[in-house]
C-alpha cells in the first residue's frame, strides 16, 4: 500500500511539472505573437512613384516626409507636387506616394509664348500657371512625345483657339436703394438703416472669337446665385434757410454752386401733377405742395431743367412739373408751388 501511494505521488509531480512547462511555453508564444503584432503595426509598405519608376520600401516612418527620407528621395517642395501632402501621417499597412516633378513648359498661344516651370499635369492648370485662360473648346498639342510625368522634359504646349466657345462668368447684381425722407433732419443728412449687398448671377455666354480675340458674345442663360439685399436710407429734407411767404423771393445756391432765384406761386396743380407719372399731390405741413414721392412741385426753365427732372431747392428736393414766363428772365430760377396764398389746399 505504501509503495502504491508513493507511485501516485510521483506520477502527480510529473504531471504538475509538465503543466508548468507547457504553461511557460504557451506564455512565451503569446508574448512573441503580441510583439510580432506590435512590430507589424509600426511598419508598412510604402510605394513611391517618382518619374517613370516606382520604389517600394518597408519602413516605420510616421509621415510622407520621413518615408521619402528613408527611401533616399529628395524633392523640391516649392516646385514639385507630392501626393498626398508631404507632412501627411501614414496610416494602414500599405501606402502610395506620387511625386510630380517640376519641368520647363513652353506655352504657345498664337503669337505669344511663355515659359513656366511647373509640376502641374493638366493643360488647364499649366495654362493658368502661365497666366493664360484655357477654354474647353480649345485644342492642345504637346510637341514632346513623352508623357507629362517625365521630369526634366522641356515640353511645348501649343494652344489652338476655337472660333466659338462657351464661357461662364459671375456677374454682380446692383442692390436697390430705398430712401425714406425725414423732414426733421436737415438737407444733406443721410443715415443707412440697412446696408445693401450686391447679388451674384452666373451668366453663360456663346462667344465668337478671331485668333483668340473675342469679337462678340451672346447670353444664352443665367442663374441667380445670390439675391441682392436692398439698402434702406433715411435722408433729411429739412431746409437750412428755406423760402417763406414772408421773404417772397430769395437766392438759393445749390450743392453744385449754382445760384437760383426762388419765388412761390399758388395755383391748382391737379392737371400739372399728372405730368410725371400721376398720383396727384398733397400739401406738406409747411405749405409746400408735394407729389406722391414727396418732391416739391417746381416750375423751371425746361431748357436747363427738363420736365420731371429732380432739382435742389431751399425747401428740399423738388421735381420739375411746370414752367412760366419768369423762366426767360431767370433761366436758373425756381417757382415753388405752395398753399401760402389761398390756404385751400388746391
Amino acid at each position: 500500500m505504501a509503495i502504491k501511494r508513493r507511485c501516485n505521488y510521483f506520477f502527480g509531480a510529473i504531471v504538475a511539472i509538465g503543466v508548468i512547462i507547457s504553461g511557460g511555453f504557451l506564455f512565451n508564444r503569446i508574448v512573441k505573437a503580441e510583439s510580432a503584432d506590435k512590430a507589424g503595426a509600426s511598419t508598412r509598405l510604402v510605394s513611391i512613384h517618382d518619374r517613370d519608376s516606382e520604389k517600394t520600401i518597408v519602413t516605420n516612418a510616421l509621415t510622407v516626409r520621413q518615408a521619402l527620407r528613408a527611401a533616399g528621395i529628395t524633392v523640391d517642395e516649392k516646385r514639385d507636387v507630392i501626393e498626398p501632402n508631404i507632412d501627411m501621417e501614414l496610416t494602414g499597412t500599405k501606402f502610395q506616394v506620387n511625386i510630380h516633378r517640376a519641368r520647363m513648359v513652353t506655352v504657345i498661344d498664337g503669337t505669344k509664348s511663355r515659359q513656366v516651370i511647373t509640376a502641374e499635369q493638366s493643360p488647364i492648370r499649366i495654362a493658368k500657371k502661365a497666366g493664360i485662360i484655357l477654354y474647353r473648346e480649345d485644342k492642345i498639342d504637346f510637341s514632346n512625345p513623352e508623357n507629362l510625368l517625365v521630369s526634366g522634359a522641356s515640353l511645348a504646349m501649343k494652344i489652338e483657339r476655337a472660333k466659338r466657345r462657351t464661357i461662364t462668368e459671375d456677374v454682380e447684381i446692383a442692390f436697390p436703394v430705398e430712401q425714406t425722407k425725414d423732414d426733421t433732419q436737415p438737407i444733406g443728412f443721410k443715415q443707412i438703416k440697412q446696408l445693401g449687398e450686391k447679388g451674384i448671377k452666373k451668366v453663360t455666354y456663346k462667344v465668337e472669337a478671331n485668333n483668340g480675340i473675342e469679337v462678340s458674345r451672346r447670353e444664352v442663360s443665367h442663374e441667380i446665385i445670390k439675391q441682392p439685399k436692398k439698402q434702406i436710407e433715411v435722408i433729411g429734407t429739412k431746409p437750412k434757410n428755406p423760402l417763406t411767404k414772408g421773404k417772397g423771393a430769395q437766392i438759393f445756391t445749390d450743392s453744385k454752386g449754382v445760384a437760383h432765384r426762388e419765388t412761390y406761386y399758388d395755383l391748382p396743380m391737379n392737371i400739372v401733377a399728372n405730368a410725371c407719372g400721376g398720383g396727384g399731390y398733397t400739401v406738406r405741413a409747411d405749405g409746400a405742395k408735394v407729389d406722391k414721392d414727396g418732391y416739391i412741385l417746381v416750375a423751371a426753365n425746361y431748357g436747363n431743367y427738363p420736365r420731371c427732372s429732380v432739382v435742389e431747392t431751399s425747401m428740399g428736393p423738388g421735381k420739375v412739373y411746370d414752367t412760366g414766363g419768369f423762366a426767360a428772365r431767370h433761366p436758373h430760377g425756381f417757382d415753388l408751388a405752395t398753399d401760402w396764398t389761398n390756404g385751400d389746399g388746391r
